[in-house]
């Protein structure tokens, strides 16, 4: 029997006083990635209008049902003047397996994101916005919400299982006040296993210094470091490195082709894979993987500052993606800079759901990056996971690619990148689909080197979906003079 777990008054105070949604017009259901056969779970719905915001105009129920699940069927009530939120505890599947939930609401029907059920799990799969904007930020202030909001609205409404408020800090948006502020917001709503923040904000720099950047970390930091309009990215981390030796930090770019702001880098700016080890692919802003691609930013720099154009440079980038709201609403939608634009997510791949997990996932790589959709995605490179570098001597050999996916959405399109370039494309049309490939091509006139891999070739994944949502797996490295 699951039970049926509504926001406390004071999370949902917070959701219907800063965000009263209206009519709902989509059902949201959330449930882990990775399942373990008779293992409880939380299943997480949310009921939202057509702007995004959690429905408080809703009496009535939706019945969540899942034939392969126990129990197969539940009832949430929802009650009217209220936020139509829900976490339902204790829902199991008794066998492996790839799986959806569904409801419906009037004659549409609604799936969650894709479960995969297996008896021995690596690592699990936890989701997150890592880029939310707050009042805090005075930023298009007159959308946003609260820091309170961001962490309310993150657990319960978006379902997530980690966030980070990372609030501007540069041009004299940010005091010791609002600091003190976030820092101690950020470790009351810390609550591992359940749900995970993590420390950050974002350090603005002029477009060739590195342009935007957010700073994530562990440990105390007693103020922030800033280097706007002073420095660069590589003299932002070694200000960080230099005043806080023991703390732990990465300096992750965003939207680096937006026209002012770009991220074009240079060893100069660099500050190193290990200080900066992935870059922001996507937010609602629009995807910087490269250009041409089907969601770009609105105003774009001319130069070489695509997510592709820095893999070929010889940066070692994993990806994350992220909202940059400006209306505080986690992975969705609302009233933003860009209303209907896909927010992003990040999926990191690590054990117990923990800060310094969280944080380590991203530092390694060992993470991906989505839009719109939880999409589960598998991909591994010669036998190499995402995220990881591997020594291969010799570039005449084969190289074998894998790739799983599934999603809420039909997935249309799986396409095999290397070096930028698209060579293999699988499309199945439907929410889940496997697909193998044998490069067989001879790597040595496709060499590319830099000061950070040496001679490597690149490969990445690219999942595309009916709904628009799209979902970039970490790059894999074969390092061919190893």
């Amino acid at each position: 029997m699951a039970d049926v777990v509504y926001p406390s008054r004071t999370d949902e105070k917070l959701l219907r006083i800063e965000a009263p949604g209206g009519e709902p017009v989509v059902v949201n259901m959330v449930v882990p990635t990775v399942t373990e056969p008779g293992e409880p779970f939380v299943l997480k719905i949310a009921l939202a209008d057509e702007m995004g915001y959690p429905s408080v105009e809703y009496g009535g129920s939706v019945t969540v049902r899942g034939n392969f699940a126990v129990p197969d069927s539940v009832r949430v009530e929802f009650e009217k003047g209220r936020p139509a939120v829900a976490h339902l505890h204790g829902v199991t599947i008794s066998e492996a397996g790839l799986y959806r939930f569904e409801t419906t609401l009037g004659d549409r029907v609604f799936h969650s994101n894709p479960t995969k059920c297996t008896e021995t799990p690596e690592s699990r799969i936890y989701w997150g916005d890592p880029h939310v904007h707050t009042v805090l930020s005075d930023c298009m202030t007159a959308n946003c919400r609260s820091l309170q909001f961001c962490y309310a609205a993150a657990r319960w409404f978006a379902g997530l299982d980690f966030v980070c408020a990372a609030d501007h800090v540069s041009g004299d948006r940010c005091t010791l006040g609002k600091w003190m502020e976030q820092r101690a917001a950020c470790e009351v709503w810390n609550d591992p296993p359940a749900f995970v923040t993590l420390p950050g904000y974002e350090a603005s720099l002029e477009g060739g210094a590195g342009g935007d950047n957010n700073v994530y970390f562990l440990g105390k930091l007693s103020m922030f470091v800033d280097e706007y309009k002073t420095g660069n990215a590589k003299t932002l981390a070694e200000k960080l490195r230099e005043l806080n030796p023991e703390l732990e930090f990465v300096v992750v770019p965003h939207h680096t082709t937006r026209t002012g702001k770009h991220g074009e880098f240079t060893s100069d700016i660099y500050p190193g894979p290990e200080t900066m080890p992935v870059v922001e692919i996507h937010s609602k802003w629009g995807t910087s993987e490269y250009r041409g691609n089907p969601n770009p930013l609105k105003k774009i720099h001319p130069g070489p500052s695509y997510v592709v154009d820095l893999l070929n440079q010889g940066f070692p980038l994993g990806f994350i993606g992220g909202t940059d709201t400006h209306s505080t609403m986690p992975a969705g939608f609302g009233r933003d800079h860009l209303d209907k634009a896909l927010p992003g997510m990040t999926a990191v791949k690590t054990g117990e759901l923990t800060r310094e997990n969280v944080f380590q996932a991203i530092a390694s790589r060992n993470c991906y990056a989505a839009s719109l959709e939880r999409i589960y995605l598998d991909v591994d490179v010669a036998g190499s996971p995402m995220g990881r570098q591997l020594p291969w001597p010799d570039a005449r050999k084969s190289r074998e690619i894998r790739a799983a996916a599934a999603a809420r959405s039909d997935i249309t399109r799986i396409d095999l990148v290397r070096c930028g370039e698209t060579i293999h494309t699988h499309t199945p049309h439907d929410w889940q689909a496997e697909t193998t490939f044998t490069d067989e091509t001879d790597l040595t006139p496709l060499v590319l080197s830099s000061p950070y891999l040496g001679e490597f070739i690149t490969y990445y994944v690219r999942v595309t979906c009916s709904s628009g949502a799209q979902g970039w797996s970490s790059p894999v490295w074969l390092l061919l003079d190893r």
